[in-house]
């Protein structure tokens, strides 16, 4: 009892406490992702801050470059001269309306730098790439106009490499390829200077990377562990959208100090909840434990007071038996007052046997000692214990089939669940007018059925009659003592012989039916 106790209590402080911790480590989990994310949006607009100047520049070059390509002769060399002059033009050029490349001409007589050129761009020509297009760009009041200029970009030897054009009236393409080195260092221009002394980040790091994730610039005290990730990446704008930032910081700044200080509040809350949980599990430990030791007790007294009991009430009946031998048959009187007193001391034994056999039960001490016996014998004995108490009530007593065979049981136990149940009989079958008994015998199963034509037993509480302390609330029990463990004790008595005890259907009264194990001697 104490083990399962302890079981019980354990169940009633972990499952809580294990489902409290879930949904805590969730929460905190939760807490931690949302701390992340805000500090994620912190670091994403530190980078947009860096972007936008980055965009201004772009703005500020795309004006340079509209006035540098503003070439009115469309000559060599006026566009050989234009491109010395220009620090971010690398490379000029110039097409025809009909999509064809008019300079450097593969025909003319083209200048290392300008060969080097053609090399770089051939798979622009190849492939027929339009991407001077015109292209629409919204304004403010919902309105578009057309941009006769642009960007392009693409990937050649060491990395990116970047084209601006322009639209003539003329339907000419003039660009030029973009000093990729210039473009550069007017990036790095508007970074933070990479002196970690005077850093405005001494809990994080910023890579600038290009296309290939090779570092380009960076700046910051942090250095981010190897195989850890940035927590913000973010592109810059176009057209330098192949190279981006790469924002690192330590965990503790990552939304990883506001997680564990929602975890530390948790598990402090948890752990509280735990010890609340335990010492109230311990005090109602402490009380059961008091109670089943009180309760212990009271069953110890009883069982005491019942063996005390059971041996002068023995004395008791039989020396009543020996006086019943001894009283002339004419005096009827006398003989009366003995038949009752031999009638309710037989009624107190199985009583207190009742009491014993069901304590015995409890603690897990009750054994079947089987003996040679023949079944029919021991239910003419208690039949016959039964008589007179019968008789008075008007019963008659009728049995049915037979179990001659010598077999091994219990014969105190049969004897005790006989008896309950005719007992049963007497005590709440008051208008019952026969008692049946019919008995059989097949193989190694006895099988034993009493039925009376009484008031019989309620659909709804046919299960129920067979529960310990549980009496019916009608008319039947109402005025009848009785300890309500008689039919608990039959139906463990038949199953320690490995039968059973159940309450058949029936139209009329009670039936139940007994099935004993009981192999033959």
């Amino acid at each position: 009892m104490k083990k399962r106790l302890i079981l019980i209590l354990g169940l009633i402080v972990l499952l809580p406490l294990a489902v409290l911790i879930g949904f805590g480590v969730m929460l905190a989990q939760q807490e931690k992702e949302r701390a992340r994310a805000r500090y994620e949006q912190v670091l994403s607009g530190r980078l947009s801050d860096i972007n936008n100047g980055i965009a201004k520049l772009v703005d500020a070059r795309e004006r340079e470059l509209l006035q540098a390509l503003a070439i009115p002769s469309l000559t060599v060399n006026d566009i050989r001269e234009r491109g010395r002059t220009q620090r971010l033009l690398r490379q000029i050029f110039a097409i025809a309306p009909d999509g064809s490349l008019i300079y450097p001409n593969r025909n003319d007589s083209l200048t290392n730098r300008e060969r080097s050129f053609l090399e770089r761009t051939t798979s622009l020509w190849e492939n027929g790439e339009s991407f001077w297009s015109p292209t629409e760009v919204a304004q403010k009041g919902k309105l578009k106009r057309v941009r006769n200029y642009g960007w392009h970009a693409w990937f050649w030897g060491e990395g990116l490499h970047l084209i601006f054009w322009v639209r003539q009236p003329s339907g000419h393409i003039v660009g030029a390829e973009v000093a990729r080195a210039a473009i550069m260092a007017d990036v790095i221009g508007q970074l933070p200077v990479a002196d970690y002394s005077r850093t405005p980040l001494p809990q994080g790091r910023i890579v600038l990377v290009d296309a290939q994730n090779r570092p380009l610039y960076q700046w910051g005290a942090f250095s981010p562990p190897v195989g850890v990730g940035p927590a913000v990446d973010q592109p810059l704008p176009s057209p330098l959208s192949a190279w981006a930032f790469h924002y690192y910081v330590p965990e503790n700044g990552s939304g990883g100090a506001l997680g564990r200080s929602a975890m530390f509040n948790i598990v402090t809350g948890l752990t509280a909840l735990a010890l609340s949980l335990v010492a109230l599990a311990v005090y109602f430990y402490r009380e059961s434990s008091r109670d089943m030791r009180e309760a212990s007790r009271r069953v110890t007294f009883v069982n005491q007071v019942s063996h005390e009991l059971k041996t002068p009430l023995t004395n008791i009946r039989m020396y009543a038996e020996l006086l019943e031998n001894r009283i002339p048959d004419d005096d009827d009187r006398t003989r009366n007052y003995l038949d009752v007193l031999i009638s309710e001391t037989r009624r107190l034994s199985r009583l207190i046997t009742n009491v014993l056999t069901f304590a015995m039960q409890r603690r897990g001490k009750l054994k079947l000692r089987p003996q040679p016996a023949v079944v029919d014998d021991v239910i003419a004995s208690v039949v016959a214990s039964f008589g007179p108490a019968m008789a008075t009530m008007g019963i008659d007593v009728v049995l049915e089939g037979e179990a001659l065979k010598q077999v091994e049981l219990d014969v105190d136990l049969l004897e005790q669940i006989l008896g309950n149940l005719i007992n049963n009989v007497e005590k709440y079958a008051t208008n019952a007018t026969i008692l049946r008994i019919n008995r059989s015998q097949d193989a190694a199963v006895t099988t034993i059925t009493v039925s009376d034509d009484g008031a019989g037993i309620p659909e709804d509480q046919r299960e129920s009659v067979f529960l310990p302390f549980v009496r019916l609330s009608n008319k039947l029990s109402d005025g009848v003592s009785g300890t309500g463990i008689g039919l608990a004790i039959a139906r463990q008595l038949a199953c320690l012989h490995g039968g059973t005890l159940r309450l058949l259907p029936s139209e009329r009264g009670a039936t139940f039916e007994l099935t004993l194990n009981t192999p033959e001697a």
